[in-house]
């Protein structure tokens, strides 16, 4: 035994040794290493139209001007509704878009990043472009589903690219024409159309070939007009296809062409074809050398009877539009000799060519043309096309599950497709103007920098004193108190639950101070009650004491009916009124709620159930809630309920802290029968979680989180919990374990605190989905540091933790405790921006509570350890 107990003795001081070094390496100030930056730009739709999914691209070279580290490929891009910086300032929530890098030249360097964002008529939408540490990005960004795709395979015969709404191919050889797949229901499917023995000609629910080509250039292909004859791109000495990307935003493929013979001269051309997400067309971009005084046009095959608008360039609507309706999709099956196209259904197509120079060209026997504007070579189109059966085999399904996504749901027939040549037109010069007048992108920031702090904390007036931001909590609570007593007064004691009766409240407004109502004490009266006592303590002014008494009796008696926060509940009630009034009713309540966590401990997992008697979840938060077992260990002389402390907080030390010192909110087990079904605090057995496992009794099963980012990303507030909770029973127990778990705990908490010391709502968002700081996080990491402070043994670290405290406290009185800036008009004593469960932005009476405790504690011990 004696062995055993040196060598984990041994083992903890080497782990301390680490801790010291890691401290050492983070050093005194590790404040303002975020891990994630923000660009800020301005997207603006210029028109009277709405813009649905306007296609914006950023180029990374005007990016790393401003920001040299900026990662393209480590990016997160959000928005919202806001239209300047000021009103970015205050979004708590933002929406991400689905966003690619793409490398465009192939030099393993990104040269655009590309987004789609809807914009309202006339409106300015803030965009934030969040980067930064790879791992950090990764974890954050959504799982974009793809809307693009591109292959090159010969059973189509050469390069072929896509959206959900329609599919391309180009023929690489003497044809070069491009061919046309329709699409009854949207998805990606030339993965299908390129299945060896897939006959992509016949009718199918998805969409089929539907264009017949022959000896023409098929739609949006480049050609050179030479003495009244269309000259494909045929006779070249080499061609090369690529595909530079396809992703969730846009797919982009290359085709390049040397050699090519053409009215006497040798030309170098490259095709570049993009298609973004949900389009019906794509962008034919040209690059021709060597063709100067040759005419490079485009168009589509040539079909009797067509319907045909042109709209020719304009001053204001400087592109010319083409655009034809009617019979051009060829009966299903292999292509036959003789072509036949189908009579009920129609096929709209369009060339749009940026330009005032873009104008009609003279059609011949298979080709109705345009000639695009080409400045120094260069020239853009794009090709439109809508087929009147899209759409026209959509299935919509009832549920979301993979395995019954198709055995049940409705075939919907939605009306949206044109299908008039009016419609069809209309569509057309719709995307015209899209080209011509693109949105108004504008970067906005002058440097890359962390995402802000609330902008009502940024100017303080002045630095307060501990003693001036204790009368300003006081002024709060009294106030709170003369208000809320009369109402408390209508529920007799004995009849307010956790649940029922008014009086208690937990959530704030950051202006007014004013309370929210709710029914019961909740998990969170405690706090108020503890504060009464508090502030009795302090002035031994007996309205406090009255108050104090008032409150705290719906507390008593109901410790055996509690979950796991009848620690909580009662240790900052009865236990802090037996401390000031030694009135045996209080150390009874607070007795009773030690033997109901007692309860609710399990031998088996050596973990205290969070919700019920044998149940299978333990939260970090009971680190908290173990203070009333060292209270009555001191108060009884019972050694028992000091073992059950140190048994639980060494499990979870293992089980939610991990190794970086990052910590877990919840972790469910098997409680010692084998069950399969798990729950939580947030849902019953209807929301039970099924998940058939071969965890043997006592063993660990999963971790979750209710109020973090994710489960695997630290909340917090329950980082908090964990450094508080694991200073103070390493003061009581005096074990050396639990002692590194809290320094390394610390050691994560300060390497990744922003410049004002009060923690984002989650240590992984840093303000990216949502902006929420959470100063009760704040002051019970302070209170943390500052007991860690007391009990570390190595006097830099000491010092070091009591400095950290003390600064966090200092930011949270002086930025966040109103007033805060010299026109704030706020009733004195808010304390600001508590996040309960984002993206709430609220004051939280427990933030109330623990800022309060950390002043008067360091009131108490004024003197910093040296």
């Amino acid at each position: 035994m004696w062995v055993r107990q040196r060598k984990r003795f041994l083992n903890a001081r080497y782990f301390n040794k680490l801790i010291c070094l890691l401290f050492l390496m983070i050093g005194p100030s590790a404040w303002a290493a975020p891990r994630i930056k923000v660009l800020k730009v301005s997207i603006t739709n210029p028109t009277d139209q709405i813009r649905l999914h306007e296609n914006i691209v950023l180029s990374v070279a005007d990016l790393k001007r401003i920001a040299p580290d900026f990662k393209a490929g480590d990016v997160i891009v959000t928005t919202s509704d806001a239209s300047t910086l000021e009103e970015d300032a205050r979004t708590l929530q933002t929406i991400e878009l689905p966003s690619q890098a793409d490398d465009l030249d192939g030099d393993n360097k990104y040269d655009e990043l590309a987004f789609q964002i809807e914009l309202k008529p006339k409106q300015t939408r803030i965009v934030t472009i969040a980067y930064g540490d790879t791992a950090t990005i990764q974890r954050l960004r959504s799982d974009y589903p793809k809307r693009t795709a591109a292959k090159f395979t010969m059973k189509f015969d050469g390069l072929a690219w896509e959206s959900e709404a329609s599919a391309w191919r180009i023929y690489f050889d003497k044809r070069n024409a491009i061919d046309f797949f329709g699409k009854r229901r949207p998805g990606l499917y030339l993965e299908m159309f390129g299945a060896p023995e897939y006959v992509y000609h016949w009718e199918s629910p998805l969409g089929r070939d539907i264009y017949r080509i022959g000896d023409a250039i098929g739609i949006g292909a480049v050609a050179a007009q030479v003495d009244g004859k269309v000259v494909k791109v045929s006779d070249v000495a080499d061609r090369k296809w690529r595909i530079i990307s396809a992703g969730p935003v846009r797919v982009i493929v290359e085709l390049t062409y040397k050699g090519w013979k053409v009215g006497g001269r040798e030309v170098n051309l490259t095709s570049r074809m993009t298609q973004w997400a949900g389009k019906h067309g794509f962008e034919h971009r040209v690059t021709a050398e060597g063709a100067d005084g040759l005419t490079l046009v485009t168009g589509i095959v040539r079909q009797p009877g067509l319907e045909e608008k042109v709209f020719e360039p304009t001053a204001s609507e400087p592109a010319l539009v083409r655009a034809w309706w009617g019979h051009q999709v060829e009966e299903e099956g292999p292509p036959a000799t003789a072509i036949h196209m189908l009579p009920d259904q129609n096929l709209g197509l369009a060339i749009i060519a940026p330009g005032r120079e873009s104008k009609v060209a003279a059609d011949d026997p298979l080709n109705l043309l345009v000639q695009p504007q080409f400045i120094n070579g260069k020239a853009s189109w794009y090709v439109l096309a809508v087929w009147d059966q899209e759409n026209s085999d959509n299935l919509t399904t009832n549920s979301e599950s993979a395995d019954s996504r198709f055995r049940y749901g409705t075939l919907v027939l939605p009306q949206t497709t044109p299908k008039t040549l009016d419609a069809f037109t209309n569509m057309a010069r719709e995307m015209a103007r899209r080209i011509i007048q693109p949105a108004q992108i504008n970067i906005l920031s002058r440097a890359a920098a962390p995402a802000s702090a609330p902008p009502d904390t940024l100017q303080p007036a002045r630095a307060k004193t501990y003693a001036e931001a204790v009368t300003l909590l006081q002024q709060s609570a009294e106030r709170t108190a003369t208000k809320w007593e009369p109402i408390l007064s209508q529920t007799p004691a004995a009849d307010l639950t956790a649940g029922k009766g008014l009086g208690f409240f937990t959530e704030g407004d950051n202006q007014t101070g004013e309370w929210k109502e709710q029914k019961g004490f909740f998990w969170t009266g405690n706090f108020w009650v503890g504060e009464l006592w508090q502030l009795y303590g302090k002035t031994k002014d007996e309205r406090w004491r009255r108050w104090a008494e008032l409150w705290n009796a719906r507390l008593l008696n109901k410790e055996m009916t509690e979950n796991h926060d009848t620690g909580f509940l009662n240790f900052y009630s009865s236990v802090a009124a037996f401390r000031q009034t030694k009135d045996a009713k209080y150390r009874a309540g607070g007795l009773r709620a030690a033997e109901r966590l007692k309860q609710l401990y399990n031998p088996t997992t050596e973990l205290v159930a969070a919700w019920a008697v044998n149940g299978d979840d333990t939260i970090i938060d009971t680190m908290m809630n173990l203070q009333i077992w060292w209270w009555a260990a001191r108060e009884t002389n019972d050694p028992e309920w000091r073992a059950l402390g140190l048994k639980h907080a060494l499990r979870s030390a293992d089980w939610l802290v991990r190794p970086d010192g990052s910590v877990a909110q919840s972790v469910h087990y098997n409680p010692g029968d084998n069950r399969q079904e798990f729950y939580s605090s947030q849902g019953g057995a209807n929301n039970a979680l099924r998940l058939p496992n071969s965890a043997r009794p006592g063993e660990r099963v999963f971790t979750h989180t209710h109020q973090g980012f994710a489960a695997d990303s630290t909340w917090s507030r329950g980082a908090a919990w964990a450094l508080y909770g694991f200073s103070v029973a390493a003061a009581e127990a005096k074990d050396p374990r639990l002692l590194a778990t809290a320094e390394k705990v610390a050691g994560y908490v300060l390497a990744r605190l922003p410049e004002d010391g009060v923690a984002w709502y989650d240590f992984v968002d840093e303000g990216v989905h949502f902006r929420n700081r959470d100063t009760s996080a704040a002051a019970i990491m302070a209170g943390g540091l500052l007991r860690l402070s007391e009990v570390t043994p190595d006097p830099t670290r000491a010092a070091n933790y009591r400095r950290e405290g003390e600064r966090i406290v200092q930011s949270l009185i002086d930025r966040y405790l109103t007033p805060v800036g010299a026109d704030d008009k706020a009733p004195p004593g808010i304390l600001r921006h508590g996040s309960s469960t984002r993206p709430s932005d609220v004051m939280l009476v427990y933030g109330n509570y623990y800022l309060l405790e950390d002043l008067l504690w360091l009131e108490e011990h004024k003197a910093s350890r040296q």
